[in-house]
């Protein structure tokens, strides 16, 4: 499969899917603001729209910085890395 990813229309696209999602997040969130929830007992549609809005914001936040960056690989640390024989460590056998 190709690295869709990898080109300049597909990098402009996420970070527009990014600036999208935050404008649904302040959507959301100016509609939380305008309907006053108690905060004794919000209801489901305050906590709808909460949750919205942060998802919204975060996912905007993160595709609007990284763009197509999003995929790159990263080498993970040997610390991190799985190793082919589950046992205890060698560093702790004594």
């Amino acid at each position: 499969m190709a690295a869709w990813h990898r080109s300049r229309r597909a990098d402009w696209a996420l970070r527009g899917g990014g600036l999208i999602l935050w404008a649904i997040a302040y959507a959301a969130i100016t509609h939380l603001c305008a309907a006053h929830p108690s905060a004794l007992s919000p209801g489901a549609t305050a906590l709808a729209l909460a949750t919205i809005g942060f998802l919204g914001a975060s996912a905007g936040t993160a595709l609007v910085m990284l763009g197509g960056h999003l995929f790159d690989e990263v080498e993970v640390s040997a610390r991190w890395r799985m190793r082919s024989s589950i046992g205890v460590p060698e560093d702790l056998e004594e």
